[in-house]
């Protein structure tokens, strides 16, 4: 099904100019949900407003910094005779501004990826059967490979005879015990950590 989504996300936003990986995680979230060809359609049409708000914030700022580069060749130019101290003070602003410009394009996408991640960690954890309360506060390491991780977690869960699908009804004693399987993941991510830095 995920193959099919896939397809489908690429045909119809195919001028948006999102790469593999965003399509792939888009797709990975949707087919939790989508069990039949005949929704596939309404799915995809429904991450459309989504996708195209972050199009279009992508877009701004792609065009900002075009400009902005080309200002900055156009200012770099000069006559081998010319020393370098003498740009002007407003050329020296339209570089600082490129500057700014490539760090908030910079942030952008390293918010875009980590948004990326995030469903993706949000769905693995899902199809694990770990609650998405728990989900929400885990803080995987970028190389962590994320099946291994979902796999591990799962059985120490079971393994300290926590439930892995709790009732949805909230209740103290729910909450206590999301809050035990909260403080091992916290362990386990910081283990996962120690090992990846040695």
């Amino acid at each position: 099904m995920k193959q099919k989504l896939l397809e489908a996300l690429k045909t119809k936003y195919k001028n948006l100019g999102f790469g593999e990986k965003a399509f792939d995680g888009v797709a990975e979230f949707l087919s939790k949900t989508v069990t039949e060809e005949s929704q596939i359609e309404t799915a995809v049409g429904g991450v459309d407003g989504l996708l195209k708000s972050f199009q279009g914030d992508v877009d701004v700022v792609r065009a900002e910094k075009s400009e902005l580069q080309k200002q900055l060749e156009a200012l770099t130019k000069k006559p081998e005779d010319k020393p370098v101290d003498d740009t002007p003070a407003w050329a020296k602003s339209i570089l600082e501004s490129n500057k700014t410009l490539a760090d908030k394009v910079s942030t952008f996408e390293a918010e875009k990826l980590r948004q990326e991640r995030g469903v993706l960690i949000a769905s693995k954890a899902k199809e694990f059967g770990i609650p998405e309360s728990i989900a929400s506060k885990l803080n995987l390491a970028e190389d962590a490979d994320i099946d291994a991780y979902m796999q591990d977690l799962k059985q120490d869960f079971v393994n300290s005879g926590f439930p892995i699908n709790p009732p949805t009804k909230g209740d103290d004693d729910i909450k206590s015990d999301e809050d035990a399987i909260a403080g091992l993941i916290n362990k386990g991510t910081e283990s996962i950590v120690k090992q990846n830095q040695n």
